[in-house]
Parts: C-alpha cells; sequence; structure tokens
C-alpha cells in the first residue's frame, strides 16, 4: 500500500513537470545563494585564523611597548640576561607590493610558533644567509614574481599575502633597524622580575583581531545570503501549495483505500525529503561555482578595506556542504509546514471538500497574521531600544 501510495503521488510530478521543474529551480537557486555566501565567509574566517595561528599568536603570550610602538632592540637584550625565554618579532608591509613581511629570529624562537611558518626540515643556513630568504606560500610567490625582493621559498604554512624572514633582513626590508614589533613569550616558568615600565605582556587571544574587525562585514554577506534564501522559498512555497490543492482527490482517494493519515503524511513527507537532497545537492554545486568566481573580489574587498589577506582560492570544507545541504532541507519544510498539518489534521474525506479545505486553509492564515504582527512588533522594538 505505502508503495502504490507513493506511485500516486510521484505520478503527479509527471502530469505536471513545470510545476517540478519550478520547485526544484527555486530550491536549487535558494540554496545555491545561501552555500556560496557561507562558503566565501568561511574561506574568509580561515585565513584568519591562519594568519592568527602565524608564530603561535592565538597561544602564546607577548611583550609590546606600553605607548603602543616599537620595542627597543636593547629592551630585548635586557630581558634576555635577566632570564626570560622571549624572542624578537618584527612586523610591517611592503610598499608599493603590500605584502605582510614577518622577521624572526629562528635560533631563540619557541616551538610552538616555528611548525609551518618556517617549513618541514628546512635549510637553516640558507633562511639566514647575508641576502636573505622569504617563506611565502604558491600563490605570494606567483604574486611577487619579478619584485626586487630576496629569493623565495613556497612554503604551506605562510598565511597569503605574508613572507616570512630572517628578522635581519626584515629589519633591513623595513627600516627597523634597532626596533622590534614585539617579543614572544615561550611557554614555561619565567623570571619573576617586574617588565620595564615601557613594556607590558599581552596574553593570547583566541580570536583575532581581523576576525573582530570583519564581522560586521560577514554579518552582511550573511544576512543578504538569507534574504536570498527566503526570496526562493516563496517559490518553493507557491508550487507546493499548488501541488497540494490538486491533488486533494488523490488524498481522499488512498485514505478511502485505507491509507492512515500518517502514513500519508509520511509519504508527501518523503516525496519532499527526496526533492530538497536533490534541489540541495545541485545548489551546493552552484554555490560553489558561484563562491568561486565571486571570492577574489571578494578578497579584493576585503584587503582594501581592512588590510586582510584572504586567499583566491577556494577549499573544499564539508561544513558548508552539509549546511548547505541541512538548510535546503529545513527550507523545504517551512515552505510545506503548512500543507503537511492539513493533511495530518483534515478527517478521511474533507481532503477533497473545498469548504473543509478552505477552513483548514484559514486557520492557517490566521496563525501566519499573528506571527506577522508578532515580527512587526519586534522589529519596532529593536528600532526604539537596539544600541548595535
Amino acid at each position: 500500500m505505502m508503495r502504490v501510495g507513493m506511485g500516486a503521488l510521484l505520478s503527479h510530478w509527471r502530469r505536471h513537470p513545470v510545476q517540478l521543474a519550478m520547485l526544484l529551480l527555486g530550491l536549487a537557486l535558494a540554496t545555491a545563494l545561501w552555500s556560496g555566501v557561507q562558503a566565501i565567509n568561511a574561506e574568509a574566517r580561515a585565513s584568519y585564523d591562519r594568519a592568527a595561528a602565524v608564530l603561535g599568536a592565538d597561544r602564546l603570550a607577548r611583550i609590546v611597548a606600553a605607548d603602543g610602538g616599537t620595542v627597543a632592540q636593547s629592551d630585548y637584550i635586557a630581558l634576555r640576561r635577566q632570564g626570560w625565554q622571549v624572542s624578537p618579532v618584527v612586523e610591517g608591509r611592503l610598499e608599493p607590493s603590500g605584502l605582510r613581511l614577518i622577521g624572526v629570529e629562528p635560533l631563540t624562537l619557541p616551538g610552538e610558533a616555528a611548525p609551518g611558518t618556517l617549513g618541514e626540515g628546512d635549510d637553516l643556513a640558507g633562511f639566514l644567509a647575508p641576502e636573505g630568504r622569504l617563506q611565502v606560500d604558491a600563490a605570494t610567490a606567483a604574486r611577487l614574481e619579478g619584485a626586487d625582493l630576496p629569493p623565495r621559498r613556497v612554503t604551506d604554512g605562510v598565511p597569503p599575502g605574508t613572507a616570512v624572514a630572517d628578522i635581519g633582513v626584515a629589519q633591513r626590508l623595513l627600516g627597523m633597524e634597532g626596533r622590534l614589533s614585539h617579543l614572544i613569550v615561550a611557554p614555561g616558568r619565567q623570571p619573576a622580575l617586574p617588565l620595564a615600565a615601557t613594556l607590558i605582556r599581552q596574553e593570547p587571544q583566541a580570536e583575532g583581531d581581523m576576525a573582530r574587525l570583519t564581522d560586521s562585514f560577514h554579518l552582511n554577506l550573511t544576512a543578504f545570503g538569507l534574504l536570498a534564501f527566503a526570496v526562493g522559498l516563496f517559490i518553493v512555497h507557491a508550487a507546493i501549495g499548488l501541488a497540494f490543492e490538486q491533488r486533494r482527490p488523490v488524498f481522499r482517494t488512498l485514505r478511502a483505500l485505507g491509507l492512515s493519515a500518517r502514513a500519508l503524511t509520511g509519504l508527501v513527507l518523503a516525496e519532499l525529503l527526496g526533492m530538497a537532497l536533490v534541489a540541495g545537492a545541485v545548489g551546493v554545486a552552484l554555490g560553489y561555482g558561484i563562491a568561486a568566481a565571486l571570492l577574489p573580489d571578494v578578497a579584493a574587498t576585503l584587503r582594501g578595506l581592512y588590510g586582510a589577506e584572504v586567499g583566491g582560492t577556494l577549499a573544499l570544507r564539508p561544513a558548508w556542504w552539509a549546511a548547505g545541504l541541512g538548510i535546503a532541507v529545513a527550507g523545504t519544510l517551512v515552505a510545506a509546514a503548512q500543507s503537511l498539518w492539513r493533511v495530518w489534521r483534515l478527517p478521511l474525506l474533507a481532503a477533497a471538500q473545498p469548504r473543509a479545505w478552505a477552513r483548514a486553509s484559514l486557520r492557517g492564515l490566521r496563525v501566519q497574521a499573528a506571527a506577522g504582527v508578532l515580527l512587526l512588533a519586534g522589529a519596532g522594538g529593536l528600532v526604539l531600544l537596539g544600541s548595535g
């Protein structure tokens, strides 16, 4: 009986292929816009995390100048003589390339900060050579082709738009001889001596400064994706509602033949879930294409507005693939919730009675109207009371 019932339900779509195309296309496009935005956001945040993890910035404490300026190299020497296990770092941007240059001292660099930035089994002599060497990723190496800079070596652990060099080379290129950006504090016991008045210790922060700075930008992108998804759901809702109206006689016949309301609702739900998964998979694939096409422009925008370096290539991340399929299923259930509820609650023969169906629809419209009033009231409250 279940197999016959599913065949009867699916026969509607064979007779109305345009409705089926509208439903699948609306859901696929809505999912594509949402998942594309999420893919861009995920890639940008992954870039921020990689940048924050450089030299253990998200795990190791730092010593910085109290006035926000640079640390004198003589202060570093004094701390080392007192027994402080610290390592000097120089940071800055090289013009006109905009390259973020980080200078490190590999002989004192803590083990927690070294992996990935200097390369696996790196040639230390080459890194410390007088002419210097820049550790960069493949995309940055291609961008710097022909630039008047020290030799480059591709290293996967370096974030995009960033180069790691010996501290002496970095000081020379940045014009910071005798000055340091900050000192990395190695984990473990340190001398019980107070720092000079010109220095303060900063504990590591789980979330990078760039991630906090760009939160508003990514929130706007997410809101845009959600709005586009909601518009697509109107198409899906219209297609599902029309199909339910046209299949009222089929529902009555299946109920009269002995199919329970629970079984009929389950069949309709299974039908919708199958369509949602198909359309969601297509939408996620389309979203990947949209994100891949837009990511270079988004990366340029983030670089221009915030100085954030985001890679121009898109990685396949299971999180947003799963999220895309999940929101496609959730959106389908939301769009079909009212129709499913009417099938579940209507008596045996009422499904084909226009008056009974209209009364059930009226109840749903009243619920929608009440929800709309509450949402409007909530929006007004946010306008009056919101401050963030």
